[in-house]
């Protein structure tokens, strides 16, 4: 068969569709990138789950086209051509991902999409960033000192996925054991366990109940913003739109903070120097989100008519992944070459066009002031050589990090916060 008549196949036509698991969950995941696109061009053929066919977007000119052109490619899974009852089984994380009707701004597109992403853009922008950094220093005290005199830990269980819960669960204004039900809540939605149809019913209550707390009694947090926005139009809306910000949140930071402590312990260009003047820091941070961005691969896009991308007939009805971390590669927008990159932004770690991140910076400050902590306390080695990935289609961070330190003397006085013991949320595995 000839490339051109390759390119015509549909989907449900091509037998050896890479799961998309197996490309995050690769020892090397750039060269499994590669070698999907040696095979394939720009635009892949993998399946979101077993038997779930998709396409894999993974040149950064292609990504932009689709990310920033709602007129043809939608957000909303109404849109997706498969019988959604037929095609995902009971227990697929999927069906709770790309749910039909769900009322936020991540499954809308044009006016729709800009009326319930203002509320989202409100609120980030009000964010009282010292009192949100006073927060995550004090949650980074206090979980370092529950480890740190044992000279050991897990900086995955132990501290990238607390710091994430706590931090989220504080800038919402969440009890401590409400944000733990949410987390479980998650990890069921993502298919760690449970029902994640039951998980995201169980999700949405908690939320309404505490929109519905903060509406009669507002705080200073960002649910209450969210609340008493004039945009939305119903409190389902507010739920939605809360449940979505708060998986992406958790997500997006253990991934970032997990990329960012591993890259400094490992990499001789950072060791010793990140604790030391704050720039080497600031660029550990920016070399993730190049090299291992928080989001791996990030669903879904529905083509709204048949169409052409990357030379490759894409069918009306079809799910388009973006290969985010494939598209942070791509030799078009970026080198090897580290003067040279000085200064590139180009990357597409926080998306590009109309649903780009709503909150970069809060990220940002978050993971700094997680990392900053963790590498000025203690002296980290990494315990082992040997990394096992957590299974996920869409996330790439280590199922365990653990590390070994020089003890630290005395119990520490903010050591009294506890830490979850829940699997780490993630849009499609953790």
């Amino acid at each position: 068969m000839t490339e051109t008549e390759d390119s015509f196949l549909h989907l449900t036509d091509i037998p050896d569709r890479t799961p998309l698991v197996s490309v995050t969950g690769a020892d090397d995941m750039h060269a499994a990138l590669a070698g999907l696109q040696a095979r394939w061009g720009m635009v892949a053929p993998v399946d979101l789950e077993p038997g779930v066919p998709g396409w894999l977007v993974l040149g950064h000119r292609e990504i932009c086209d689709v990310m920033r052109n709602e007129g043809l490619f939608s957000r909303d899974p109404r849109n997706w051509r498969w019988n959604y009852e037929r095609l995902l089984p009971a227990g697929s994380s999927l069906r709770s991902m790309l749910s039909p009707g769900r009322r936020a701004a991540y499954y809308e597109d044009g006016p729709e999409h800009r009326r319930l992403r203002a509320p989202l853009d409100d609120a980030f922008g009000s964010l009282d960033e010292p009192r949100t950094a006073a927060m995550v220093r004090e949650i980074c005290e206090g979980l370092i000192g529950q480890f740190g005199p044992r000279g050991r830990a897990d900086l995955i269980s132990e501290y990238a996925i607390a710091v994430s819960f706590l931090s989220v669960a504080g800038m919402f204004g969440f009890r401590e054991k409400d944000g733990l039900a949410l987390l479980r809540c998650v990890g069921e939605i993502f298919g760690h366990g449970g029902d994640p149809e039951t998980g995201l019913a169980e999700m949405d209550r908690i939320v309404l109940d505490h929109v519905r707390e903060r509406r009669a009694r507002p705080t200073e947090d960002l649910t209450t913003v969210l609340a008493a926005h004039p945009a939305f139009e119903e409190d389902e809306e507010v739920v939605h739109s809360l449940v979505v910000a708060i998986c992406a949140a958790n997500e997006m930071l253990v991934s970032w903070i997990a990329a960012t402590l591993r890259l400094i312990m490992t990499d001789p260009r950072y060791t010793g120097r990140v604790s030391g003047p704050r720039r080497g820091l600031d660029d550990a941070l920016d070399e993730t989100l190049w090299r291992e961005p928080p989001i791996a691969n990030l669903p879904a896009r529905f083509a709204l008519t048949d169409c052409e991308l990357g030379g490759r007939v894409v069918r009306e009805g079809d799910a388009l992944v973006m290969g985010v971390a494939a598209a942070n590669a791509d030799p078009r927008v970026h080198t090897e070459d580290e003067w040279f990159e000085t200064g590139n932004r180009s990357h597409v770690s926080f998306g590009v066009g109309p649903h780009a991140c709503p909150a970069p910076r809060a990220g940002r400050l978050i993971v700094k002031i997680a990392v900053e902590s963790l590498v000025q306390r203690l002296d980290l080695r990494l315990a082992g050589p040997d990394v096992t990935w957590a299974p996920s289609p869409w996330s790439r961070y280590p199922a365990a990090m653990p590390v070994v330190f020089t003890p630290t003397t005395g119990a520490a006085a903010h050591g009294r916060r506890r830490v979850p013991r829940e699997p780490a949320s993630s849009i499609g595995g953790a």
